[in-house]
């Protein structure tokens, strides 16, 4: 359904089971100012960076939080997703993500150019920064960091030299890109199987490198409308 009223927020995300002291009382009241923040946008449907093959899986953890016999794990889908779909009232959470084997590995990928052209390696990657979580840092903080378009643009910026990687019939950025690339439109094209109504909200919950290239598929399809994050976490 094509609506111009129908929104998308995609909400960049760092993977919070890397992180083991967000179960202290400090990060997770931090964890539930966010959550707060979010439902402001109202989301009428809940999207998650899973394989739609979960789906059921992750919606009976979901009935058992909402019963109150399931403690959340340390993943931004539960400690968000979960939290907010339950805030909401909300009957389910929608896993959007499809994965699948790649053509090569990143690290391959990566290792290759840094071995043989070490000087694209270093026009690519030179200057990349990675936000880091940090004692001083609230979650909401953190947040805003991840979803700064600027910072989103320069990660996306280097996705795209990745292509570059190779030479003539040996395309090795590609055997990796077009893989990352397919994930990408298939987690879009399942984002625009959630629009079933008029003014349809859909809160999109993704690790932040899939922020920029998700939110340009949507802005290029003119399907629907992407709202900024920043927007919701002041």
């Amino acid at each position: 359904m094509k609506s111009e009223n129908a929104k998308v927020l995609v909400l960049g995300t760092f993977h919070m089971a890397e992180h083991e002291d967000l179960y202290s009382e400090k990060r997770q009241i931090e964890i539930e100012d966010l959550v707060s923040k979010l439902a402001s946008f109202k989301p009428t449907k809940i999207a998650v960076e899973m394989a739609v093959d979960k789906t059921e899986l992750l919606n009976n953890k979901y009935r058992k939080y909402n019963d109150g016999t399931y403690n959340l794990e340390m993943n931004e889908i539960f400690q968000i997703g979960f939290r907010l779909g339950r805030m909401l009232k909300h009957e389910e959470i929608y896993p959007i993500d499809w994965i699948d084997n790649a053509g090569m590995e990143y690290g391959d990928m990566e290792k290759w150019a840094k071995e043989n052209q070490p000087e694209l390696f270093s026009e690519i990657y030179d200057g990349i920064y990675i936000p880091e979580l940090t004692d001083n840092t609230s979650i909401l903080d953190y947040y805003r960091e991840l979803n700064d378009p600027s910072w989103l643009n320069t990660l996306h910026k280097m996705y795209v030299n990745i292509a570059r990687i190779g030479d003539f019939n040996n395309y090795v950025g590609m055997k990796w890109l077009s893989w990352w690339y397919k994930r990408n439109l298939i987690m879009f094209s399942n984002l625009t199987r959630l629009i079933n109504i008029q003014e349809e909200r859909i809160l999109f919950i993704v690790g932040c490198s899939h922020s920029t290239i998700v939110n340009k598929f949507i802005e290029e399809s003119e399907v629907c409308k992407v709202v900024q994050p920043l927007n919701y976490l002041t």
